[in-house]
C-alpha cells in the first residue's frame, strides 16, 4: 500500500474498531472496520463476527481489509462464481451443449411410423423460443405426422433425488426448479392475468397440450397491494392432466400481471409443450410421452447446438438462474469424468482443479451449485483468490461481462443508482433466509482495482440492514 493511500486511511479510519485475525501466514493482522459500516452493525445492533470481509486491491500484495476472512460461511447465490468460472476454465469459453432427435422408424411421405426420440444435452438455455425454432426445423426437414410416442432420453444426467419443495417448500417457485438433462423453457409456464370487462382472462405461456387452467377468479374493484398475493393457486393431477385452480379475487387496478410457476415434471412439461407447439404447425402426433434410451435401429435426425458457455454465464450471474447453474454443476461432472453427470462429481471435478492452482477447499462445500442451499459452505479468503485469479486468467472478459453492473441491469439494476457512475462496480449478489453476500470487482475513484468479498450470515440479515451494509462496503471501497 503506497504512502497517500496509507495517510488517507489513517484520516478516515482513526476511529475505527480493531480486530484481531489470523492471516494466511499465520501472522496476526490488524484490521481496520470503517466507521460508516460500523455505524450500520451498532444501529441494526448486529455483531461484526457476523460478516466476512475480504477486500484487496489487485496492485497489492496485502489484502485492504479482511475481517474473518478464513470463516467457512454460506454464500447463497455468490457460489455461482465459482461455478461459471470453473466452467470457463475446465469446458472453455466456447463450449456448447447439443440437442439431438433421433427416428425410430420408418419416415415416408411427411409421416414417420415410429417414435421420436430426443435426447437431452443438458442445454441450461433451451428456451420456448429455441423449442419452437427446433420443433420448425423438425417439420422442415420432411416430419410433420409422429404414428408413435414422443421418447424423452434424459440419462446424460442422473436422476435428481431431491424435491422441489425441499428447500422452502415451495414447489411451484421457479427458482426452485429441478435440473434435468432434456430441461425446456426452465420447466416453467408464465400465467398472465388481465383484467376484462367484468372477469380475468388468464392463460399459460408457453401452451401446453395436458395442463388445464381452471379460472375461479373474481374482479373487483380497490387498490392493487401486492401482485404476488393476488389469488391463490393449487395445482392438482388428474391421469396426465395437470389442472391449475386460481381463486380469489383481483383487482381491476392492478391490470396486467404475470405469475412465474413450474407446476408439471419435465417428462410431462416436455410433452405438453411439444404437443401443443407441434399441433399448431399444423403436424400430429398419436402417441403419449415416455423415457427411454436411445434404441439400435434409430436414425439421427437434427441437433440443436446452444448457445456457447461464455454467453450462457452471463444468464446465470446477471440473472442469478439456480437451475442454469445446476445445469452447468451437472456438465462439468459429466464431462470432467465422462460418465453421467452427478452434483457429487461436478463437486469434486471444481475442488481438483481449486487446488491445482493453490486455492485452499479445506472449507468448501459446493453442494448443488446453485446456493439454494443451507450446506453450501466457502470462506471468503476462498472466493477473494479465486476472483484474483479470474481477473489475470485469459477468460477475464467474458467472466467480468457476466456480473451484474451496479445500477444498471441484473440483479444489481436498482443499487447505488447515482451513487457511483456506472460499470465502475460488477457485483454478484447472494440472498436467501439469514444470508446475505456479494462478491466481485470495484474500479475506484482514484483509479484503482479491487477484490470485494462480504459473506453475512445472521438471523434476518437478508432484509434491509444487510443490503445498506453492502452499499457502505461497496461506497467506501469506490472511494479508495
Amino acid at each position: 500500500m503506497n504512502k497517500r493511500r496509507r495517510s488517507f486511511l489513517t484520516l478516515v479510519l482513526s476511529a475505527s474498531l480493531f480486530f484481531t485475525i489470523s492471516g494466511a501466514n499465520g501472522l496476526e493482522i490488524e484490521t481496520q472496520v470503517p466507521q460508516d459500516i460500523r455505524n450500520v452493525f451498532a444501529r441494526y445492533k448486529l455483531p461484526l463476527d457476523s460478516i466476512s470481509l475480504y477486500i484487496k486491491d489487485l496492485d497489492s500484495a496485502q489484502p485492504l481489509l479482511e475481517l474473518n476472512a478464513d470463516t467457512a460461511r454460506n454464500p447463497a447465490s455468490v457460489i455461482k462464481l465459482l461455478i461459471t468460472f470453473a466452467g470457463l476454465e475446465l469446458l472453455g469459453p466456447f463450449y456448447t451443449w447439443e440437442t439431438r432427435f433421433y427416428l425410430d422408424g420408418k419416415l415416408e411421405n411427411d409421416r414417420l411410423n415410429g417414435n421420436l426420440i430426443l435426447q437431452g444435452g443438458g442445454d441450461p438455455l433451451l428456451v420456448e423460443e429455441i423449442f419452437w425454432h427446433i420443433l420448425y426445423n423438425l417439420q422442415a426437414r420432411g416430419l410433420k405426422h409422429i404414428d408413435g410416442d414422443l421418447v424423452i432420453d434424459d440419462s446424460l444426467f442422473a436422476e435428481e433425488t431431491s424435491s422441489a419443495g425441499d428447500f422452502d417448500n415451495k414447489p411451484y417457485h421457479a427458482y426452485n426448479a429441478l435440473p434435468d438433462a432434456a430441461l425446456i423453457n426452465f420447466l416453467v409456464h408464465q400465467f398472465v392475468f388481465i383484467p376484462q370487462n367484468d372477469k380475468v382472462l388468464i392463460y399459460a405461456d408457453p401452451p401446453a397440450d395436458n395442463l388445464q387452467i381452471r379460472n375461479n377468479v373474481h374482479l373487483t374493484t380497490g387498490t392493487c397491494n401486492s401482485r404476488h398475493s393476488l389469488v391463490g393457486m393449487n395445482v392438482t393431477a388428474q391421469g396426465t392432466q395437470i389442472i391449475t385452480e386460481f381463486s380469489g379475487n383481483y383487482p381491476a387496478s392492478c391490470g396486467e400481471q404475470t405469475l412465474t410457476r413450474a407446476v408439471i415434471p419435465n417428462d410431462q412439461y416436455v410433452y405438453g409443450v411439444f404437443k401443443s407447439l407441434w399441433e399448431d404447425m399444423g403436424g400430429t402426433l398419436s402417441g403419449t410421452v415416455r423415457k427411454g434410451l436411445i434404441s439400435n435401429g434409430a436414425r439421427p435426425f437434427y441437433v440443436e447446438r446452444s448457445k456457447p458457455l461464455s454467453e450462457i454465464i452471463t444468464y446465470i450471474n446477471k440473472f442469478s438462474n439456480n437451475v442454469m447453474a445446476r445445469q452447468l454443476l451437472l456438465t462439468i461432472g459429466h464431462e470432467m469424468n465422462d460418465s453421467q453427470g452427478t452434483k457429487q462429481l461436478g463437486s469434486l471435478a471444481i475442488e481438483d482443479w481449486l487446488r491445482k492452482i493453490s486455492i485452499n477447499t479445506s472449507h468448501l462445500i459446493i453442494d448443488n451449485g446453485s446456493g439454494l442451499s443451507r450446506d453450501t459452505r466457502i470462506t471468503a479468503r476462498t472466493l477473494g483468490q479465486l476472483l484474483e485469479h479470474a481477473y489475470m486468467s485469459p477468460y477475464q472478459p467474458e467472466f467480468l461481462a457476466s456480473f451484474p453492473i451496479a445500477g444498471k441491469d441484473g440483479t444489481m439494476r436498482k443499487r447505488l443508482n447515482g451513487d457511483i457512475p456506472a460499470g465502475k462496480i460488477r457485483i454478484k449478489t447472494g440472498l436467501i433466509n439469514d444470508v446475505r453476500t456479494m462478491a466481485g470487482y470495484v474500479h475506484s475513484r482514484n483509479d484503482n482495482h479491487y477484490i470485494v468479498v462480504s459473506l453475512h450470515n445472521y438471523p434476518g440479515i437478508q432484509n434491509y440492514a444487510g443490503t445498506l451494509i453492502q452499499d457502505e462496503i461497496l461506497k467506501w471501497v469506490y472511494e479508495q
